[in-house]
């Protein structure tokens, strides 16, 4: 305090409010008169960032009315005495440590000023005090403290301490219910909180104001008691504060001063009881939450926006342990840095801009792992919906398996298409055919029209036979091993009818392959070459089984060809691997088709090229 105070103290209210000035002006001026003559009270009002250093250095109360005023103040380091001239006594502002006392209303402000300044006069220029700090002073001083409890049990002795200061020619009490009693939790000094009796709800003092929530002044139901008079006041709905006067009651023990003062701190006892409770109730709900993230069984991230990215601030066991990174590799960090495939940077970029925009997302992703790319349904959850968003939960459940099986429902019912189309139509002709040649021959009694049947049957069989093949190509090729491959093209070639053909092995590589699938393989090229690289069986043709050395584009490649001299590709040689594709009209379709299912069983890949001589090859490539 400047040392001028015994003839002028200064003070600065940091809110733009005139009205606050003339309250504390006129409040504080009278009070402050003592021995030496008067204390003149200079109040100012101003916002804080218009305050300079040299004009807080001049102040003796400061009253702050939010953080902004608080944190000037505190950078200053300068003023006395701070007051927090706030509504709720319990909020970061009355709390702050900075803070001496506590004000609500202009009056109350007032009467803190003036208490402060008397409390100072007498430390500083009186040997004596010139003037007792009024209960309400006492009591807002006292507020600060309970305030700054975190518990209910420091909730209960904070009022209780302060009630002392307050009522000190009282004992205090505070009871709580508890099922059907009101059971003493504490009592002020000198007074064993085991001394003090429990009562039934609606029974007794205590009890009724459990009961009808109203507070109340009236004498000791108890007339052995020590105390002769009982001031009761209703602390929320289950929790009361008493007073009690010694001796017999003769009426005049409590005024209506004593019940509005007992009263008001009833009020900041159930605000900071509220606190607490409220407090006790997010801690609670963050510790579920935190067990849920942590125990979720699928991969979760809490993330925060920070310049457009997700910055992950946490990740659960589950994330790390399906994607591959240790909690402290990603935290703090972009988490699409880590995860999201080349590929899909447009869509994570759409996909944050309607996060930050607080839409609930959900949609299948690809996502890398450390397993590689795995198929997820995301499900982002933001803090707040519909508003601005910088927080929030992404969770990714694992539905690889099902797009896997899926896919493969998809090919095996793609399979059924063409069966059902092949029987529907391959199958129907010859069949008409047989009809028409048995018909002729009961016609005739003529047997030389079965002969025709006969041949429309075998044809009928050589269509089932290429269909079922074909049905198993989508199965997998089951177990394999190291085949030699000029050895599987020749048992192929011996099992197909290649009349004036000729087979040239030229090399000695071996396949990791199943040898009686690989051997169908080189069966159903063989017979397309038989069948379509030449206009007649009579004509000669040459076939050459050999290995990959060189992809397209000049790099090393595994994996065999097939090539012939015939008359080559057809103009829309794309079809070939088709299933029903044929350019005959003897033929099935099937063969090519069914060569490249079982290369693509193997993990292989089919190509159809025209041969260096005019003739077609058939390349199947193992990655």
């Amino acid at each position: 305090m400047t040392p001028a105070l015994g003839e002028r103290a200064s003070v600065l209210v940091l809110a733009d409010d005139p009205r606050l000035t003339d309250e504390v002006e006129s409040g504080a001026d009278p009070e402050n008169r003592g021995d030496d003559g008067p204390v003149a009270v200079e109040t100012h009002a101003t916002v804080p960032a218009d305050v300079d250093e040299e004009r807080l250095a001049e102040v003796d109360v400061a009253a702050v009315t939010d953080e902004a005023g608080l944190d000037r103040v505190r950078s200053a380091e300068a003023v006395e005495y701070v007051i927090a001239y706030v509504d709720d006594p319990t909020g970061r502002t009355a709390t702050d440590p900075l803070v001496d006392a506590v004000a609500g209303t202009p009056e109350a402000l007032s009467e803190t000023v003036s208490w402060l300044l008397a409390r100072d006069q007498r430390s500083t220029v009186r040997a004596k005090p010139t003037r007792t700090p009024s209960r309400i002073e006492q009591l807002n001083a006292g507020m600060a403290e309970l305030a700054a409890v975190r518990s209910v049990d420091e909730a209960y002795r904070a009022a209780i301490a302060v009630t002392e200061q307050v009522f000190p020619e009282y004992h205090a009490v505070v009871a709580v219910r508890d099922g059907e009693w009101v059971e003493p939790v504490v009592a002020s000094s000198g007074t064993p909180v085991e001394d003090c009796n429990r009562v039934r709800v609606g029974a007794g003092v205590a009890g009724r104001t459990v009961q009808t929530g109203d507070a109340s002044i009236a004498p000791n139901p108890n007339p052995e008691g020590q105390f002769g008079t009982l001031l009761t006041v209703p602390v929320g709905d289950d929790v009361v504060f008493q007073l009690a006067a010694d001796g017999v009651d003769d009426g005049d023990a409590f005024d209506d001063a004593d019940r509005r003062l007992a009263e008001l701190l009833a009020s900041h006892l159930e605000e900071t009881l509220d606190r607490i409770g409220v407090t006790e109730a997010l801690r609670t709900e963050r510790d579920r939450l935190l067990a849920l993230f942590t125990n979720v069984p699928d991969p979760a991230v809490a993330y925060d926006y920070v310049d457009g990215e997700p910055i992950a601030r946490q990740v659960n066991d589950a994330f790390e342990a399906t994607f591959g990174y240790e909690a402290e590799t990603v935290l703090g960090e972009s988490i699409d840095e880590y995860i999201i495939p080349p590929d899909a940077e447009s869509e994570a970029d759409d996909l944050n801009e309607r996060l930050q925009c607080g839409e609930n997302v959900r949609r299948e992703v690809t996502r890398t792992t450390a397993e590689g790319p795995r198929h997820f349904i995301l499900h982002v959850i933001p803090i707040h919906l519909d508003a601005a968003n910088a927080a929030g939960y992404a969770i990714y459940t694992d539905v690889t398996d099902r797009r896997e099986r899926e896919e493969t429902l998809r090919r095996q019912n793609e399979r059924l298409d063409e069966f059902a189309s092949i029987v529907s139509h391959d199958l129907r002709n010859p069949l008409s055919v047989a009809e028409g040649y048995v018909d002729l021959a009961r016609e005739t009694d003529d047997t030389a029209p079965l002969e025709k049947a006969a041949d429309a049957l075998g044809r009928m069989d050589e269509l089932v036979a290429d269909l079922l093949s074909l049905a198993r190509e989508g199965r997998s090729v089951g177990e394999t091993e190291s085949v030699s491959v000029v050895d599987v093209a020749r048992e192929a070639w011996e099992c197909v009818d290649m009349a004036n053909a000729t087979l040239d092995v030229e090399t000695d590589a071996t396949l990791d392959a199943n040898r009686t699938r690989l051997c169908e393989l080189l069966e159903n090229v063989y017979r397309n070459s038989a069948d379509h690289g030449r206009d007649s069986p009579d004509e000669p043709l040459s076939v050459r089984v050999g290995a990959l050395t060189r992809r397209d584009d000049g790099t090393a490649a595994d994996g065999f060809y097939v090539e012939d001299d015939g008359s080559g590709l057809p103009d829309d040689a794309d079809n070939v691997f088709e299933s029903g594709f044929t350019t005959d009209e003897s033929g099935t379709g099937l063969g090519l088709a069914i060569s490249e299912r079982i290369a693509e069983a193997h993990g292989w890949s089919a190509h159809a090229l025209a041969a260096e001589d005019g003739g077609a090859r058939f390349e199947f490539r193992v990655p």
